[in-house]
């Protein structure tokens, strides 16, 4: 049972990392990895300050979070926008077209 419980530990693991590297979580990982064993006893001393890093590395990445967001928000918005200019163009093309009294109309620059 315990080999069972270690072997899918080992399997999950790497996941987890990739998981955690996709997030941009490695440097908290790491830092907080560094302060539980390498620097324990300045840790111990150091408490405070120590969780203060910690969590401002998890801001950070919670930030850059937030501006991926946005950015991707906002190229969605800007080609909603061009669509709906470009069909707005497409609708004038057509309505001088017909005013014209011509079948053919000129999608030149369209898409």
């Amino acid at each position: 049972m315990m080999f069972m419980i270690l072997g899918i530990g080992l399997f999950l693991l790497p996941i987890l990392f990739r998981l955690a590297l996709k997030l941009r979580l490695g440097i908290p990982i790491l830092y907080a990895v560094l302060m539980l064993t390498a620097f324990h006893g300045w840790y111990q001393a150091h408490t405070a300050l120590a969780d203060g890093i910690f969590f401002a590395l998890v801001g950070l990445a919670a930030l850059s979070w937030v501006v991926t967001l946005l950015r991707r928000l906002w190229g969605v918005l800007e080609d909603w926008r061009e669509e709906r200019a470009m069909a707005e163009l497409l609708a004038y093309r057509v309505r001088q077209a017909r005013a014209a009294g011509e079948y053919a109309i000129n999608t030149e620059g369209l898409w």
